[in-house]
């Protein structure tokens, strides 16, 4: 025995040190993205496995917390600005006061203004036309624009969301924008979407058949009638007999054909 003390036992925060919140939580909060809802979902999440959602959610016990608790309440607010975009991070970082007061600052900031936020993406969504996109990035960027208006307090019913699809597709998809409009009831977005997308795959293998037949396919040729004199050597069975021989048009693809027979 060398009379030295044992390390008195990691304490709780000292056992969640080590835990990289970018592994648990895989969004990173940003303004521009409006993606508050998903990543206070996920944090809540990870907060909960831990016991530790009360640091958010609600106020100190006390004026003066104990040394435990005030470490596992830094932590917390490392996690929750290691999760946010630098500018937002830069933003934010020196909000006093615990976890719960940082939260709320984070809440505050991504509601404000979000009904005018909401009202201008909802117009946005209602006119959204396909243009160049496919099939997959059009439902991709309505679908992100119905999480950023559920973000808002905004939410877009199922049947609106179809509608709204439906409506901002052009003339290749006709027939099955027909199908849809009739059917009763009007399909999910998701069930629309799949349909979109096998129109889609329709449509562009219809294409390429069309343009490999059309590169397989030879010219037409123009044959030309000539007439061949017989020789002034020895007489030949068919030499005083006009002989047709087919040649090659050389002029047809140039868009210079003449008939008849060569000078």
């Amino acid at each position: 025995m060398t009379g030295q003390e044992n390390p008195p036992p990691p304490t709780s925060a000292d056992k969640l040190i080590p835990f990289s919140i970018t592994s648990k939580v895989l969004i990173h909060l940003d303004l521009k993205k409006h993606n508050y809802i998903s990543w206070s979902s996920f944090f809540k999440i990870h907060l909960g496995s831990l016991g530790l959602k009360s640091h958010i959610e609600e106020d100190a016990s006390s004026s003066n917390p104990n040394t435990e608790w005030c470490k596992l309440d830094d932590l917390i607010k490392m996690w929750i600005l290691g999760s946010l975009c630098d500018s937002l991070q830069e933003q934010v970082v020196s909000t006093p006061g615990y976890a719960k007061a940082l939260w709320d600052h984070l809440e505050n900031l991504f509601h404000d203004n979000k009904d005018s936020r909401a009202i201008n993406l909802d117009n946005e969504l209602r006119s959204i036309k396909i243009g160049t996109m496919s099939i997959n990035d059009y439902c991709s960027k309505i679908n992100s624009m119905e999480a950023k208006l559920k973000n808002f307090g905004s939410p877009v019913s199922d049947k609106n969301l179809v509608m709204y699809t439906v409506n901002g597709l052009d003339s290749r998809f006709a027939t099955i924008v027909k199908i849809i409009r009739h059917h009763e009831p009007l399909p999910t977005f998701e069930t629309t979407r799949t349909m979109l997308l096998l129109e889609e795959s329709t449509l562009n293998e219809n294409t390429n058949s069309s343009i490999t037949f059309e590169g397989s396919s030879s010219s037409p040729s123009i044959l030309l009638a000539t007439n061949s004199s017989g020789s002034k050597g020895a007489p030949n069975a068919h030499s005083s007999t006009s002989q047709t021989l087919p040649q090659l048009c050389n002029h047809f693809n140039k868009g210079t054909c003449k008939f008849g027979p060569n000078p």
